[in-house]
């Protein structure tokens, strides 16, 4: 069974502004990539430790703030949350400014998690509003691709701009393009549930049902995926690779391109299937980086890894998408999107954790090799074999905050 294929339009004024939102928000994030794990581990002195805890608290952070944030999307609007969100990880980046200890670090860079959290949850969802039904993979594919189009650049102005300028040029620049993306995060539609008496903050339990399964899966999945973040500029360098961007530029490039390319493949061949794809070849990138201790190994290792990568999040999102309700889709979207930060938070002091006592970098891409192996058994085993239901044509549509002249505005019609 195939899921069915989307006619309406996708790309309107509207959905564009909001990816535009995100490109300046996470190049800002994909700035730090490269940023914090070289000034803790090189101005600060925090070693493989301090890297993981300042790399990973705000994965943490951000996965105990979506507990709320999907509610509140829901019940607030998504455009209020954007530009909440935005504002507040810019904030958290001036705070760099005067961070002179590995702690004073790891507390700004939680508040970047809580500002991640409430973005993400808020652009995730206004970009699934606007989305035809059958085209929910696509949007999302067009939505991660942005991040790692972002995730591309972004360590590459770092670099640029730590060996032009200096670390607070860095911070500045972070800043500001944060405050663009929330500008621009002005245009999200402001969908809401309307107020009810008897309305519950929670809709469903704290994790959405429809999230359960297939977060479960991400969450394991991504592990791999949090080791290779964590370490790969510090690897790059100690094989021998003087710009470590440019193996980021690599497995964001490929992802954008395999992403735009084959927007439409998740939607086509299902969770299940695409899943056992991605983690499959993602398993196999990171063994290739732990075994092939040179530059090729990292840029093969790192296109690889890629391949796997550009299908695993859009599949298991969209299956989630199509199974929750309209009015409770902030909620799932954020349930769903612990998984993520559950991951690199604990991906992160894992990956730390394990380089420190087991053997190294390599040895933190091997643990990655085996999360993504059980994530793999995981995923054939809960996973439907046919796509997702789509919801009953009768639910109703949530309804807007704004007046049916700005709703018109809003969608880019």
């Amino acid at each position: 069974m195939k899921a069915a294929s989307g006619t309406g339009r996708l790309v309107t004024p509207t959905f564009t502004a909001l990816l535009t939102a995100c490109v300046w928000y996470f190049v800002s994030t994909g700035m730090m990539l490269v940023a914090i794990p070289v000034f803790v581990s090189e101005e600060l002195g925090g070693g493989e430790w301090g890297v993981g805890a300042a790399m990973g608290v705000s994965g943490l952070a951000a996965a105990v703030l979506r507990i709320v944030a999907g509610p509140i999307t829901d019940t607030k609007g998504r455009r209020w949350v954007m530009v909440f969100g935005s504002s507040l990880a810019g904030a958290s980046m001036l705070g760099l400014l005067v961070a002179n200890s590995v702690g004073t670090v790891v507390l700004f860079r939680a508040l970047t998690g809580i500002g991640e959290a409430a973005f993400f949850v808020g652009a995730a969802t206004a970009l699934q509003d606007l989305a035809p039904e059958g085209r929910r993979a696509e949007a999302t594919s067009y939505f991660s691709a942005v991040v790692y189009a972002s995730m591309a650049l972004g360590p590459l102005l770092a670099e640029w701009l730590i060996e032009r300028f200096t670390f607070d040029v860095t911070w500045l620049a972070g800043a500001a393009f944060c405050g663009i993306g929330a500008l621009l995060a002005v245009r999200a539609p402001q969908n809401r549930v309307p107020a009810a008496g008897n309305r519950q903050f929670f809709s469903r339990p704290v994790v959405h049902p429809a999230a359960v399964r297939p977060g479960s899966v991400l969450m394991i999945g991504l592990l791999g995926f949090a080791c290779f973040m964590t370490f790969a500029a510090l690897w790059a360098t100690e094989i021998g690779i003087r710009n470590a961007g440019s193996v980021f530029l690599l497995f964001a490039g490929a992802v954008l391109i395999l992403r735009l390319l084959l927007a439409r493949l998740p939607d086509r061949l299902g969770a299940r299937t695409t899943t056992t794809i991605a983690l499959v070849f993602s398993a196999l990138g990171l063994a290739v980086m732990a075994t092939w201790r040179a530059p090729g190994g990292a840029y093969v290792g790192s296109a690889v890894l890629a391949l796997g990568q550009s299908f695993l999040f859009p599949a298991l999102f969209a299956s989630v998408i199509q199974s929750a309700p309209v009015a409770e889709r902030g909620q799932a979207v954020a349930s769903f999107s612990i998984s993520f930060d559950v991951a690199f938070g604990t991906g992160g002091f894992l990956a730390g954790a394990v380089a420190t006592h087991f053997g190294g970098i390599a040895s933190a891409f091997w643990f990655g090799t085996a999360a993504c192996t059980v994530a793999l058994l995981l995923a054939r085993r809960t996973i439907p074999r046919a796509p997702a239901v789509a919801q009953p044509a009768d639910e109703p549509p949530l309804p807007p905050r704004a007046g049916p002249d700005e709703v018109r505005r809003l969608r880019g019609s």
